[in-house]
């Protein structure tokens, strides 16, 4: 069992996740979700993106921005702002170019997090939380959706 605690400095909490497992509030994160025909979603993150378009359950990293592709008709972009607002942009682009797709800040209904730590995946195995095995896999759940950021860490 682990509790949330306060070792003292940052320096030993750094320590202590690098030893077990630690979680960072990422809000500096926003979250914009993409929404449309599946067709529409797919020309808008190609036209974004380039080749690389995520399948649904994969993301796919583009510097500091995560597109995750939720479903079909789904992505889920987490990113600061300034890209955020690269990607509203594409989003206006998309409707005029005759491809609506509806899109919404989620940021404030949403939360983002990372687990980082060598027992990440034990915790999340514990709650209950579905994670994949590689690298941009997504697990969504109900009210969850998991991203693996590395081989100890998750969004």
């Amino acid at each position: 069992m682990t509790a949330v605690a306060h070792y003292g400095s940052v320096a030993t909490e750094l320590a202590i996740c690098r030893k077990t497992a630690g979680l960072a509030d990422r809000s500096e994160l926003g979250r914009l979700e993409l929404t449309g025909r599946e067709p529409w979603i797919e020309h808008a993150l190609a036209h974004a993106i380039g080749p690389g378009v995520p399948r649904p359950g994969r993301a796919a990293r583009l510097g500091d921005t995560w597109c995750c592709r939720v479903a079909p008709d789904r992505a889920l972009i987490v990113a600061p702002a300034p890209a955020l607002a690269r990607w509203r942009r594409l989003a206006r682009e998309a409707v005029v170019a005759g491809h609506p797709i509806a899109c919404a800040d989620v940021s404030d209904a949403t939360t983002a997090a990372s687990l980082v730590g060598p027992s990440a995946a034990a915790v999340l195995r514990l709650a209950g939380m579905p994670y994949g095995p590689e690298v941009g896999d997504l697990a969504a759940g109900e009210d969850v959706i998991v991203l693996r950021d590395g081989p100890q860490q998750f969004l």
